[in-house]
């Protein structure tokens, strides 16, 4: 399996005020940029390919979009059989949903929207504004109803600031009733994370622990993130493949200048050379690869004596550059955020386990957790012993 990410601009109808993306000005990806980086992702036979669009809102150019996908469909086409599955992945803050954007995502397409909504409408018009300052709750709000009403898969990403955490409960209930797929919530590491900061953290997922096993006991089986990965942590002993962080091995992002990053998260306003890991003209350069790969596994040698260690995401290259801004460096504040979720998530687990709740032990333990397509069901973080 291959992630193909195109981040097709830097411009933004928001203004949310943690946004990681840097400054909003307008560098579009030429279509001749974006054929050449889905001819570089079909170069090696892939299974699947995820073809992803970030930004920025992606959803600006939409016209760009179709063109883009229509090339990647006929190039597929053309290869040898067996060929790739195809599916759509559209990162998006919710609020420019057209009916030709629904038309273009909508079945017989495989397409999954992965849209930002933080909670309830005034947590969620806290952060998540428009140009002139103005929430967008109502708007997020219709477009998923068209989502829904369309047929078209999507899933829900909630970011968890300093302000917010102590409103998880009604967070995660609203978000489980919105009909995706699966919940994520995002902590945004570049928050100030007190002491008290991340007492507000574990208050606000025991509610919406409370909240979740209530969903099981009802007889729903809907995964929150990440929740979800930390049970499956404990019942396959480490970071499920694709959650682990491979840098590089599975995800590839090219910017609107034809730059290949390991992550969409790590573009900003593409300016750092020492993240940059090739171009679509000369490909991935594996040494750059590596060598990012290196300098992030210098976190194993602080994180080697902590018994939560298999079960953290302190592997994350993501995370290291929003708290320390280098690779292989953490702060505190990922042990505390970390350590609280694995105590909410098995406080969970634990609970519905003693109950015998038939819906949580028919998710988790009665069905084959089988590998994502292309990889490994489990991919361990490198060995205690190596």
């Amino acid at each position: 399996m291959l992630e193909l990410t195109l981040f097709v601009d830097h411009q933004c109808n928001l203004r949310c005020t943690y946004c990681y993306n840097g400054e909003k000005f307008t560098r579009c990806m030429s279509l001749e940029t974006a054929q050449r980086a889905v001819d570089l992702a079909l170069r090696k036979p892939v299974r699947h390919l995820d073809l992803s669009f970030f930004g920025g809102e992606p959803l600006l150019h939409l016209g760009l979009l179709q063109e883009i996908t229509e090339y990647a469909e006929r190039a597929i086409a053309t290869l040898p059989p067996p060929r790739p599955s195809l599916r759509l992945i559209v990162n998006t803050n919710g609020t420019c949903w057209s009916p030709e954007a629904l038309d273009w995502l909508a079945p017989p397409r495989l397409a999954t929207a992965f849209v930002s909504i933080d909670g309830p409408r005034d947590v969620h018009d806290r952060h998540r504004i428009d140009t002139r300052g103005n929430g967008t709750f109502d708007r997020v709000l219709e477009g998923l109803a068209s989502l829904r009403e369309r047929g078209i898969a999507f899933q829900v990403l909630a970011v968890v600031s300093v302000a917010t955490a102590p409103r998880l409960g009604e967070t995660v209930e609203l978000l489980l009733g919105l009909g995706a797929s699966k919940l994520h919530l995002s902590v945004n590491y570049r928050d100030p994370w007190t002491d008290d900061a991340c007492a507000g953290l574990a208050r606000g997922l025991r509610a919406a622990g409370d909240v979740w096993m209530d969903h099981f006991r009802s007889g729903q089986t809907l995964p929150v993130d990440p929740f979800h990965t930390k049970i499956l942590t404990h019942l396959k002993g480490g970071i499920p493949c694709p959650s682990r962080c491979l840098l590089g091995g599975h995800e590839l992002t090219v910017t609107p200048a034809g730059r290949i990053y390991p992550c969409a998260q790590m573009v900003g306003e593409d300016t750092r050379d020492d993240l940059v890991i090739g171009d679509v003209d000369h490909g991935v350069d594996p040494k750059r690869v590596a060598a990012l790969q290196l300098a992030k596994g210098r976190v194993e040698q602080v994180c080697a004596p902590c018994g939560l260690r298999d079960r953290c995401q302190s592997q994350c290259g993501c995370r290291h550059l929003a708290l320390s801004g280098t690779l292989g460096e953490i702060t505190a504040t990922l042990c505390e955020t970390e350590a609280a979720f694995i105590e909410a998530a098995d406080r969970v687990a634990e609970t519905l386990f003693s109950e015998q709740c038939e819906s949580f032990l028919d998710y988790y333990y009665r069905r084959p957790w089988t590998a994502a397509t292309g990889s490994q069901l489990t991919q361990l973080r490198l060995s205690r012993d190596a």
